[in-house]
C-alpha cells in the first residue's frame, strides 16, 4: 500500500471581514480598494465553522433500485462567535438596523442602533482568513451571504459576551456560492 505523505494540519481560528456585496463590482475578483474597505468583525471566541450540504435527488428504477444521484442545490453556512462589541458592525452587517452616532466635533458621545420590524438583512461579502502554521493561508470568500438565525446578547459576570454569527450563502450572477483559496509559504 502507498500512504499519502504527511500534510500540514489546519489548526486555529482566523480573521473575519465584512463588506456589502452591492459595493463590489466583480465579486470573484476584488480590487485592492474593495479589499481595503472590508471591515474586520473582531475577536473570534471559539473558531469558525463552514458547512456545505448537498441537496440530492435519487434516481431510482423500479427493477434496479437507486441508480444515481443528482445534486440540485447546496446549502452553505458559515458560523462563528465574536467577543468584541462594535454596535455599528452588529447593527449594519447582521440586522440591517438604522445606526446613528452622536459626536461633538471628533469626540464620539454615543451610538445607537434602532431595530425595526421591516429591517432587511443586508447581502454581504464575507471573507475568513486562517493563517496556517507553515506561513500560508486558507481564505474562504462567500460572495453573497445573509445573516441567519437569532442574535443573543448574554451578559454574564464571569464570561465574555459572545455574539453568534451564522450566515447562509446565496449565489452570485454566475451561480457560485463560495471560493476557498489556499496559499503556501514560498520556498527559500
Amino acid at each position: 500500500m502507498h500512504y499519502q505523505k504527511s500534510d500540514p494540519i489546519a489548526l486555529g481560528s482566523g480573521e473575519l471581514y465584512f463588506g456589502y456585496s452591492k459595493d463590489i463590482a466583480d465579486l470573484s475578483n476584488l480590487t485592492t480598494e474593495e479589499e481595503n474597505a472590508l471591515i474586520n468583525a473582531g475577536a473570534i471566541e471559539a473558531g469558525a465553522n463552514l458547512d456545505i450540504e448537498d441537496e440530492d435527488i435519487k434516481i431510482t428504477s423500479s427493477n434496479r433500485g437507486t441508480i444515481g444521484k443528482i445534486t440540485v442545490d447546496k446549502e452553505i453556512r458559515f458560523s462563528t462567535g465574536i467577543m468584541t462589541w462594535v454596535l455599528k458592525n452588529i447593527s449594519k452587517y447582521l440586522m440591517g438596523a438604522n445606526f446613528t452616532e452622536d459626536k461633538e466635533g471628533e469626540v464620539l458621545k454615543s451610538s445607537k442602533a434602532v431595530i425595526g420590524k421591516n429591517d432587511q438583512k443586508p447581502e454581504l461579502y464575507i471573507r475568513f482568513v486562517h493563517q496556517k502554521g507553515d506561513g500560508g493561508t486558507i481564505t474562504v470568500n462567500m460572495y453573497k451571504a445573509q445573516f441567519e438565525g437569532k442574535t443573543n446578547f448574554n451578559f454574564e459576570k464571569e464570561k465574555p459576551t459572545t455574539i453568534d454569527y451564522a450566515f447562509i450563502a446565496n449565489t452570485d450572477d454566475e451561480q457560485n456560492y463560495i471560493e476557498i483559496v489556499e496559499t503556501f509559504e514560498e520556498a527559500i
